[in-house]
C-alpha cells in the first residue's frame, strides 16, 4: 500500500496505490482518515475515485455534502 501526496500537514487529497485486493479497504480507510481533517476544516465531503486497478484518489470535494463519502469510478 502506498500513499502519494505533497508533505502537507492536512492534505486535501491522496493518491492510493495497492498491489493486492485485500489491501483496498484498509488503505482507503486510512486515506479517508487523513483527508477527513481537511474536509472538516473546509466543510466538504470526501470523494473516492477509482482511477485504475489498485489506484484511487481520495479527496475533500465541495460537490460532496459535508459529512458524506461518495465513490465513483473513472471510465477509461
Amino acid at each position: 500500500m502506498q500513499f502519494e501526496n505533497p508533505k502537507l500537514e492536512k492534505p486535501g487529497m491522496l493518491e492510493v496505490h495497492v498491489k493486492q485486493a485485500a489491501e483496498v479497504d484498509d488503505a482507503l480507510t486510512k486515506a479517508i482518515g487523513v483527508v477527513q481533517e481537511a474536509a472538516t476544516e473546509h466543510r466538504t465531503g470526501i470523494l473516492v475515485t477509482r482511477i485504475d486497478v489498485g489506484r484511487y484518489i481520495v479527496r475533500a470535494h465541495p460537490a460532496v455534502p459535508f459529512g458524506l463519502i461518495r465513490q465513483q469510478h473513472e471510465r477509461s
